[in-house]
């Protein structure tokens, strides 16, 4: 049975936190446009990544970084966002290789203060009643800026929640891939210290045409336009429909 957001659970300060530009598009873009309120916040919004081309020679990265900031505003206006950015360079920007896991708690120590100052700023305290949502990525992929904002929240995790209900998303496209998936969950558990968590899918088989039209916002990541919704799906190792994901704690839900 099809899941729908809980309109009392919605909140102009609910975050959905993306290390780049198109990860909560990508991973939570069909909740984020049915939940439609909310804030969201780019930490590694400086980047030189598009699709690669053959023959064509990228812009230079402040041109990219304008593109790519620009389809996040697209879709933050489909969505009903309001958009934040920290002022934080990737990896990649910074010559390091995005899946080097020895780089990971440099990078993640670099992005702690930045990213704890900002949620505070945006609302951190006092705690709202109902909690917003922080909705964060799980690090699945292994990409060592994604594992950076996961580490963060993890290692803040009993002060965020005092104030947030937290949803760690599966990131995806890494997520459509079940060796990546289950890799990358078994590694958030392990930072939260065996916390028990609950996965709770957002099925959005009515939205597949809205879910296409949204990833297509983020043309710079494209070669081609995806026609299905394949990789923008979790490998559960079962027949499921297309669907999001995250992980709570408790009876932490956003939708029922």
């Amino acid at each position: 049975m099809p899941l729908h957001p809980r309109e009392a659970d919605i909140s102009a300060a609910d975050i959905y936190l993306q290390p780049h530009s198109d990860d909560i598009c990508f991973s939570l873009g069909a909740l984020a446009d049915a939940r439609h309120c909310g804030r969201l916040v780019t930490v590694f919004p400086i980047s030189h990544y598009v699709a690669k081309r053959p023959g064509v020679a990228p812009p230079p990265t402040d041109q990219i970084t304008r593109t790519r900031l620009a389809e996040d505003d697209a879709f933050a206006g489909c969505c009903g966002l309001h958009v934040s950015t920290l002022a934080l360079a990737g990896a990649f920007e910074l010559g390091r290789k995005p899946f080097d896991c020895d780089w990971q708690d440099e990078n993640a120590a670099r992005t702690r203060a930045p990213l704890m100052d900002a949620l505070r700023t945006m609302g951190l305290e006092p705690a709202a009643t109902p909690r917003p949502w922080l909705f964060c990525p799980s690090g699945i992929g292994g990409h060592v800026d994604h594992l950076a904002v996961m580490r963060v929240i993890c290692d803040h995790y009993d002060v965020l929640r005092a104030s947030y209900r937290i949803g760690f998303y599966e990131d995806l496209y890494y997520a459509s891939d079940p060796f990546r998936r289950r890799t990358g969950l078994d590694h958030l558990r392990r930072a939260l210290e065996g916390r028990a968590l609950t996965r709770h899918e957002f099925v959005y088989s009515g939205r597949v045409a809205r879910k296409l039209e949204l990833l297509a916002l983020y043309r710079s990541q494209f070669t081609a336009l995806p026609c299905t919704v394949m990789e923008f799906t979790p490998a559960t190792g079962r027949p499921s429909a297309p669907h999001e994901a995250i992980w709570t704690e408790g009876e932490d839900r956003p939708f029922a």
